[in-house]
């Protein structure tokens, strides 16, 4: 793992070598028996959102972030299932703070149709300082029962916290796009050049 962090592009602060390969092992450790019994359904979505940043109050400075998420759930087998598995994320705060991370997400079905997806993880920045995140996503996102992709479209909310000296906070609400309506038009172009 050190070997790999070393060959990063802006490699990750020393601090956030260790909670990954916890947050690895954790993971590994806890999916084992779920992905046994069913389908695993990934995601691959755009968020774009109004934040606010801050180091001695909350929202001190209002920023537009973008960012792409993309989990894999597994323990699902119809939309009424509740499901856990591994998700990881880049984003921007107002185009220079870039942020990467992951950690453990965790559906609950609220309806059949539209579930509640609450994400924990852990992130580095631009800033060198190691953050803790959590987000909540609630919108369409029904069990694909022909595919491993899994649409969705929905609101979300997320928070930040560094570690560091600074503890500054990103705290942001917006929209979440699934990614197939971005790839849609070259599928589409694709399909009718073949």
């Amino acid at each position: 793992m050190r070997g790999l962090l070393g060959h990063l592009p802006g490699s990750l602060p020393e601090p956030l070598a260790p909670v990954v390969r916890s947050l690895g092992a954790f993971l590994a450790a806890s999916l084992v028996g779920v992905v046994a019994r069913a389908s695993p359904q990934g995601h691959v979505a755009y968020r774009t959102s109004v934040c606010g940043v801050g180091s001695s109050a909350l929202w001190q400075e209002t920023r537009w972030c973008n960012g792409v998420t993309l989990d894999l759930l597994l323990g699902r087998e119809r939309n009424t299932d509740f499901g856990v598995g591994p998700y990881a994320e880049l984003s921007t705060a107002g185009f220079w703070d870039a942020r990467y991370g992951g950690g453990l997400s965790a559906l609950a079905p609220v309806t059949e149709d539209f579930p509640l997806v609450l994400s924990l993880g852990a992130f580095g920045h631009e800033t060198d300082a190691l953050a803790l995140g959590a987000s909540a996503f609630f919108g369409a996102r029904s069990f694909n029962f022909h595919g491993a992709y899994n649409l969705a479209v929905g609101l979300y909310a997320s928070a930040y916290r560094d570690l560091g000296a600074e503890h500054a906070t990103l705290v942001s609400i917006g929209l979440e796009l699934d990614g197939f309506f971005f790839a849609a038009p070259f599928l589409l172009a694709a399909g009718e050049l073949r």
